[in-house]
């Protein structure tokens, strides 16, 4: 489908990101919408699965309609979403007025795995579409490649899941710049064949504003600092302030060491914004206190000189 598209990326108009991992309201509220009408659209690769179902964050869509395309060779398959009742052991759902097309190659059928384009709207004429009304389409210059929200959106969704090694290799941990990175990722599985590992770490908002108002101080961490390289913002399709992404390099205290070495310890921070939608996701999911704030830190080896 790529190919089809024929472009390396995305139009900026379609989002690589995963639109089954989440309520819908919460993608709207992260992602710009087409063209400045309330439509979003999503690449994503989903798993073959039968009937009519998509699970989806806190609901799943249901199929309403199918139809074939291009003479046959693509389908159309249009889903309404369900809201599971928040009452504990309830098994009823609730309709709401989003709804999703979803977009595939016939010729895959048979996979395992199926690449599709999917489009998510409002019903016309409901309360969510006059809410959101039409945005206007967001400048490219806010929205920088290396800080698209779809990295900030899935740590978040992993971050739900901690403890559950069938759904995420993330890690809580109570502080990242107690050890040498080393000795805190040995315990630990990495998260894929990238020798990646990534910690969920809940901290205090007055030591994250310290932080910002000292961010080029080295962090100590064990025998030796993490020191800052570069760091961006990430923003919605507004403009509004959803999070940033920090880059640091571990650096040896021990010169001999530094000298020596074939590789780096490098690691990044991800913090969530005033304007990432939290209230977005089920409620009951929220395990910090008030004056606690998710930061999510991604721990790998590169080799010695390189950057990337």
């Amino acid at each position: 489908m790529r190919r089809a598209l024929r472009c390396d990326g995305l139009p900026r108009q379609i989002h690589d990101a995963d639109v089954y991992g989440a309520h819908p309201g919460f993608l709207s509220a992260v992602y710009p919408p087409a063209n400045g009408r309330p439509e979003w659209f999503f690449f994503v690769c989903r798993a073959q699965c039968q009937g009519g179902r998509r699970r989806a964050g806190p609901g799943a869509y249901r199929l309403g309609s199918e139809a074939r395309l291009l003479g046959g060779a693509a389908y159309c398959h249009a889903f309404r979403y369900y809201e599971d009742e928040a009452e504990v052991g309830s098994a009823s759902t609730r309709e709401t007025e989003w709804r999703m097309d979803e977009y595939g190659d016939c010729r895959s059928a048979a996979a395992a795995f199926d690449m599709v384009v999917c489009k998510l709207y409002p019903a016309r004429g409901g309360i969510v579409h006059t809410m959101l009304g039409v945005h206007e389409p967001a400048s490219p210059s806010h929205r920088p490649d290396m800080n698209k929200p779809q990295v900030l959106v899935q740590l978040y969704l992993d971050s739900l899941n901690l403890g559950d090694p069938r759904r995420c290799r993330m890690y809580a941990t109570p502080d990242v710049f107690a050890a040498h990175p080393a000795v805190l990722t040995v315990a630990f599985p990495a998260a894929n064949d990238r020798c990646e590992w990534f910690f969920a770490v809940h901290r205090r908002r007055r030591e994250l504003e310290e932080n910002d108002e000292d961010k080029a101080r080295p962090r100590r961490a064990g025998p030796g600092a993490y020191v800052l390289v570069r760091e961006g913002r990430v923003v919605n399709g507004n403009g509004g302030d959803i999070g940033y992404r920090r880059a640091f390099l571990y650096r040896e205290d021990d010169a001999t060491v530094r000298r020596v070495s074939r590789t780096e310890w490098w690691m990044e921070e991800y913090g969530f914004g005033k304007d990432f939608p939290h209230s977005e996701l089920p409620a009951g999911k929220a395990t910090m206190d008030e004056d606690e704030e998710l930061v999510v830190y991604k721990l790998y080896l590169k080799m010695a000189g390189h950057r990337r």
